[in-house]
């Protein structure tokens, strides 16, 4: 079934001094976006007053337009006007497609400014500052209304093609009758991996759905060569289930008896769970991580959560020197849910031969090394937890681990 709705909201530019005349007048406050709005499109005539196309008042030069120079001067891909919020947004660079490798957030509190991080420069932001007058308080409300409007009908446009990319989605996994196994699909015979609840395309690729933690289909992820998704589709926060022993199902009161663990990719999701005998959650990207485990958590609030992350150690040795995002990423999902990371150890021979995740240590060890080194890891991360807390908490007794 559909998601319900969000009301539609038409954002308003009110002076802080006539706050409580909007508000008597039925306008609502946003804390998130941190303007005013009236509900629905058809503005009551106590409100029109506020509508940013009724503001007396234009800036001089927008700061936004500038702003969005200076981002594009600098080697940002931007469409349209930067958000100036406060708030750091990923974007991508300049030739490097849909890969987010810089970021960026602007102010518009007394002079506009703002700073830009390109990840694979150097770590100090750069900074811009308006070479404008500071805006008035009626300016800045103008701004934000107009920001806040903008990005209100992205939202809602954006929503809207989710829902029918949803749709097709079902349409397309109902109407797919084979299950992927390492026989039919060449990805799954090139990673020496399980096939768990994934289908088969006519050419060979491995089709894996996204499911919310309703077990909503809302997109499908294509394997083969590439991986591709479904043009328009979400996938913030969705992930694939690998749990056969529908351990989840049943498992909603163990409380923390019950552990998740939660990885990128499908390959590291179906070895580590044969390995592990543990429901597994697949995130798709390192991107996807914290949002997959908040979505994991909120629906077992008390299970244990383990992440087990990808190491690309080659990151930090590249000139310039980039994070190690698979590391990074995983640490900062175990740290939003109060979970532990799983981190594979390679030797320098294996880091020679590009192993970056559990899948690459399978196929260099074989499952009985990375049954040892998923032992060797979680070894090492209740060492790193007894440590910090004094004593364990909750995660002390072993995996379940078998053959």
């Amino acid at each position: 079934m559909a998601d319900k709705q969000p009301v539609q909201k038409t954002y308003l530019a009110v002076p802080y001094e006539l706050r409580t005349v909007a508000d008597e007048a039925g306008a609502i406050w946003d804390k998130k976006a941190k303007a005013w709005f009236a509900k629905g499109t058809e503005v009551p005539d106590a409100l029109k007053r506020f509508l940013p196309e009724n503001q007396q008042e234009r800036p001089r030069d927008d700061p936004r337009t500038a702003f969005g120079k200076f981002l594009r001067d600098n080697g940002a891909e931007l469409k349209g006007l930067p958000e100036m919020d406060g708030k750091w947004h990923r974007i991508a660079l300049a030739g490097d497609g849909k890969e987010t490798n810089a970021s960026y957030r602007g102010f518009l509190d007394g002079v506009p400014n703002g700073q830009f991080k390109n990840f694979k420069g150097d770590d100090v932001p750069l900074q811009w500052i308006s070479k404008g007058d500071a805006l008035t308080p009626e300016e800045k409300q103008r701004l934000v209304a107009e920001a806040a409007q903008n990005r209100e009908n992205r939202e809602r446009v954006r929503a809207t093609e989710q829902e029918a990319t949803a749709k097709r989605a079902f349409g397309i996994w109902t109407n797919l009758k084979s299950w992927a196994t390492p026989e039919n699909c060449p990805y799954l015979a090139r990673k020496n991996v399980r096939g768990y609840g994934v289908k088969v395309a006519d050419d060979g690729r491995m089709v894996v759905p996204l499911r919310d933690e309703n077990g909503r289909i809302w997109s499908l992820q294509f394997v083969g060569d590439e991986k591709i998704y479904l043009k328009h589709g979400r996938k913030d926060g969705l992930f694939h289930t690998i749990d056969p022993s529908k351990d989840l199902e049943n498992g909603r009161d163990k409380g923390d008896k019950l552990t998740i663990i939660i990885g990128e990719g499908y390959a590291t999701g179906a070895d580590v769970h044969k390995a592990a005998n543990l429901p597994t959650a697949v995130a798709f990207d390192g991107d996807n991580l914290v949002a997959t485990a908040k979505a994991v958590r909120e629906k077992f609030p008390k299970a244990n959560l383990l992440i087990a992350a990808d190491d690309d150690h080659h990151l930090p040795n590249r000139n310039p020197p980039l994070p190690n995002k698979g590391l990074k990423c995983a640490q900062r999902a175990a740290e939003a849910v109060g979970g532990k990371v799983l981190a594979p150890s390679f030797t320098p021979a294996e880091k020679e031969r590009g192993a970056t995740d559990w899948n690459d240590l399978k196929q260099i060890r074989g499952e009985k090394g990375l049954l040892t080194a998923l032992r060797d890891s979680f070894v090492q991360m209740q060492r790193e937890h007894a440590r910090s807390l004094g004593k364990d908490k909750g995660l002390g007794r072993e995996l379940e681990m078998s053959r």
